[in-house]
């Protein structure tokens, strides 16, 4: 059985396309991200009310609850002293997918806005947490 597709084009990348290369600063991630974005809002396990389980167990998006209480790595310019922990580890890992070359269209940045498919507005547009997600996706597509 032969299948026509009328209406579906392709788009020509030319002849020396290259992908954005996006390489996320992981001690970036380790000092300011996950303290300041991720464990301060409590991602993984729920604000209070939620019934906890946000991205432990009710989400595709699987976080490490225990990053929460772990102690952070020691920094200094967002630059790690000491090994991140195991949980932050894994937080990174889980959270790759969901960053895109332009922040602004990243879900790690879109749904905690609740511009995406997320239950509840975390922060706004206009809170330090915005700006550090934006800063960190913007130092990775440099």
């Amino acid at each position: 059985m032969l299948v026509s597709i009328s209406g579906c084009g392709t788009v020509d990348l030319g002849d020396n396309f290259v992908p954005p290369d996006l390489v996320l600063n992981e001690d970036f991630f380790f000092c300011r991200i996950q303290p300041e974005v991720i464990s301060a809002n409590s991602c993984a396990s729920g604000a209070a009310g939620e019934s906890g389980s946000c991205h432990t167990a009710r989400s595709a998006l699987r976080l490490d609850a225990e990053a929460e209480s772990d102690a952070p790595p020691r920094c200094e310019d967002d630059s790690t002293l000491d090994p991140a922990p195991e949980s932050y580890l894994r937080n990174l890992e889980a959270l790759r997918f969901t960053v895109q070359s332009d922040p602004l269209a990243s879900p790690i940045y879109r749904r905690p806005l609740a511009l995406d498919s997320h239950p509840r507005a975390i922060f706004a547009a206009s809170d330090a947490e915005a700006d550090l997600i934006i800063q960190w996706i913007t130092q990775g597509a440099q």
